[in-house]
């Protein structure tokens, strides 16, 4: 079982035009494993942000991200493990500065990119792809090109999906109602340690 959800990030102090903009209001519920339909926090460093199911999710379409990058920075993630996608975009002042996008099935080595990506791509690129060669290359069991987009994401915001979020400004995450309907998980909760 792998992730299928998409994430977004939104640098400004301004939550509540973020919530506006994408009609959802926090809930009370506690979601830690961001499980929920739609779920979120403030972040340390000063990043919103908000996690939904579903790698195509509303949060990262072009229209709705061009809006969230008028009240800052924004960054946008897509991840589908079940065909090792992924991908991330940086949005400023209402356009697309950079993508990052990797998708397995155009071959494990595949990785589209355009704008002016991070000064650390270059590094980050040849590190992983000899990490990727060492392990086998093109016939290697892992796939470690998909956590480039999602590196340099992270490198702006501290937030990666599959790893312990530090930077949580409160203890859990929350779920977010979305135009009145209760997004709360459906599926099992298990402890951070369990694989299945």
């Amino acid at each position: 079982m792998g992730f299928s959800i998409a994430w977004i990030a939104v640098q400004t102090e301004n939550h509540d035009s973020i919530f506006e903009l994408l009609d959802v209001n926090p809930t009370s519920e506690e979601d830690e494993y961001f499980e929920s339909k739609l779920s979120g926090s403030a972040l340390k460093n000063g990043w919103f942000l908000l996690v939904g199911q579903g790698f195509e999710n509303r949060l990262v379409q072009n229209d709705v991200l061009s809006e969230l990058s008028e009240f800052g920075p924004t960054v946008a993630c897509s991840i589908e493990e079940h065909v090792m996608y992924s991908s991330a975009e940086y949005w400023s002042s209402g356009s697309k500065k950079w993508t990052a996008v990797h998708d397995a099935q155009k071959g494990r080595y595949n990785l589209e990119t355009s704008g002016s990506l991070p000064i650390s791509f270059e590094s980050l690129n040849a590190r992983v792809t000899k990490e990727q060669d060492a392990e086998g290359g093109e016939k290697a069991d892992v796939d470690l090109i998909f956590d480039i987009p999602l590196l340099l994401a992270s490198e702006l915001t501290g937030f990666k999906h599959d790893e312990d979020c530090e930077s949580l400004a409160q203890p859990n995450p929350v779920v977010f109602s979305e135009k009145g309907v209760a997004t709360t998980a459906t599926t099992v909760k298990r402890p951070w340690w369990k694989l299945w």
